[in-house]
């Protein structure tokens, strides 16, 4: 990447403009050596432009500041961060401060949390890691294969190449880690084969037909090893994000139909022809989202259906088997995990502790009420348990780790 186009790329960064294609790139090349002159011009520069008001209370302003640095462990605690001039800060507005915080981290690892319930002041605190226990490093590329004969495969171990022939469907782990099924000339026996992620992994495939499935953790995609017939099917458990392949015979497009948590009492339909969607139907969870991202799908239970349009989300609530379509949804936030993030909009401790053990493979515990924060911001999936919930400690919670359980504490 030239350095016009990577400078392109930062403002596009910072404005929240980037496409999903852009920032895989943008964030290898912000890691180089000889990319941090320019980060740190870009970022002095907005920190200087007068039309960033923010805080009037400077001396606070700072403190939040370096507190941030500190989180992060760019200074030590206690001294002025030397990143950022902080005597230009006075000018630098809430948002930017994210945004720098994020910009920063970008040399060792990208990240903002804020409260957005809880505007007081942070108070510095440590995670306490008692016993024996150890910090608990981020989920992997890791799953688990099952073929059609019952043998299994572990994709994270297995040997890169072709793994195994299913009828006339070579199957091939390719140097990127990705699984793809690469159909043969002629048309052989329709095997079934099944991908579960545990918790604390995440695996892509490419099926047959070509299409795209991303399986975020504690997750399993059951599909046939070759697609014929009037539809092609699949079924999911937990999260999947799909980049459905046009497909036709006969001149005609053939339907492409994932069963959500299939022959359970909450379970769902979605059909499409070519579309990017997400779904989010994890047992825990009170709801089962699909968000659409491109084109158009059908989403049904055994009572209703709704036709989505990009940026429109199929909320199935399950308590009362209830489906209704929301509209103007934050794709970015439903999808940020195929990206490498966690993003939150208002989002409740209890939703983002369960999203953090899945990837962590934890338990959680509350020590007295749940705090009833709601957050806004982003974090690496890629950083240590400890320096998630650091980051989560800019407001009042605090936590403790003990093994692979985390207790919080308001």
């Amino acid at each position: 990447m030239e350095e016009k186009q990577f400078e392109q790329a930062l403002q596009r960064f910072l404005h929240d403009e980037i496409t999903p294609g852009e920032l895989e790139l943008f964030m290898h090349e912000a890691g180089k050596e000889n990319r941090r002159g320019a980060i740190e011009e870009v970022l002095r520069s907005r920190l200087e432009n007068k039309i960033d008001q923010g805080f009037s209370d400077e001396a606070h302003l700072q403190q939040m500041f370096a507190e941030v640095l500190t989180k992060a462990g760019f200074c030590e605690d206690g001294k002025e961060p030397d990143a950022v001039p902080v005597n230009v800060i006075k000018r630098f507005s809430f948002k930017r401060l994210a945004a720098a915080a994020t910009i920063i981290g970008l040399v060792g690892f990208a990240l903002y949390f804020f409260s957005s319930r809880n505007r007081n002041t942070p108070t510095l605190g440590a995670i306490q890691i008692t016993g024996q226990s150890k910090d608990v490093m981020p989920g992997g590329n890791k799953a688990l294969l099952t073929l059609a004969d019952g043998s299994t495969i572990v994709l994270d171990s297995a040997r890169q190449g072709s793994l195994s022939q299913q009828g006339s469907t070579t199957i091939i782990k390719m140097d990127d880690g990705q699984l793809a099924y690469m159909p043969g000339l002629e048309e052989g026996a329709v095997m079934y084969n099944t991908i579960v992620t545990p918790r604390g992994g995440t695996y892509k495939v490419i099926l047959p037909d070509g299409t795209k499935v991303w399986l975020n953790a504690a997750s399993s995609l059951r599909f046939p090893t070759s697609f014929s017939g009037a539809y092609r099917s699949v079924d999911i458990t937990g999260e999947a994000y799909f980049e459905v392949n046009k497909m036709r015979a006969d001149d005609r497009n053939i339907p492409f139909v994932v069963h959500i948590n299939n022959g359970s009492a909450d379970g769902l339909e979605v059909e499409v022809l070519g579309t990017h969607f997400n779904v989010m139907a994890y047992n825990d969870e009170k709801t089962v989202k699909t968000t659409l991202l491109e084109g158009s799908v059908k989403v049904s239970n055994s009572n209703s259906s709704v036709v989505l349009d990009p940026m429109q989300q199929a909320q199935f609530t399950k308590v009362n088997n209830s489906l209704k379509v929301a509209g103007d949804v934050n794709t970015d936030v439903e999808t940020a995990w195929i990206n490498g993030m966690f993003h939150y909009r208002d989002a409740n401790l209890e939703t983002i502790m369960r999203q953090l053990c899945r990837w962590y493979d934890v338990e959680v515990s509350y020590s007295g009420p749940v705090p009833e924060d709601h957050f806004t911001g982003k974090i690496p999936r890629n950083i240590t348990l400890e320096k998630a919930l650091k980051i989560l400690e800019l407001s009042d919670v605090r936590f403790k780790i003990e093994g692979r359980r985390i207790i919080v504490t308001a």
